[in-house]
């Protein structure tokens, strides 16, 4: 709101704007898919969650890379993702899902 002197009342648009409710962009993929993941695909997926590449995850799990990316794109075709960076954040985001038991990770 314009003042006396034609600039900007700043505190009353600090307090507008702090009213607004804040949501969090929405997470892509779908957590309902998360029960149909094979164990090496909740693998796979964690890895991915890690950044890791198609070789090391290969490596880590005594797997052949195009195996790696056969489980990757059954993996994103059952939690909804289009793309590796969305089955990364997915991984981050439901990581207590993919993997419950926090005690000792499968990978």
């Amino acid at each position: 709101m314009p003042n006396t002197q034609g600039t900007t009342d700043k505190p009353y648009l600090v307090r507008r704007i702090a009213r607004r409710p804040i949501t969090p962009p929405p997470t892509p993929g779908d957590p309902r898919g998360i029960h149909l993941l094979t164990p090496r695909e909740r693998q796979v997926l964690l890895l991915i969650g890690h950044a890791a590449p198609n070789r090391e995850i290969g490596r880590k799990l005594g797997i052949a890379e195009r195996t790696v990316k056969a489980h990757l794109a059954n993996l994103m075709d059952k939690i909804h993702v289009a793309t590796r960076v969305e089955a990364a954040i997915f991984a981050y985001v439901h990581h207590q899902d993919i993997h419950p038991d926090e005690g000792r990770c499968p990978v």
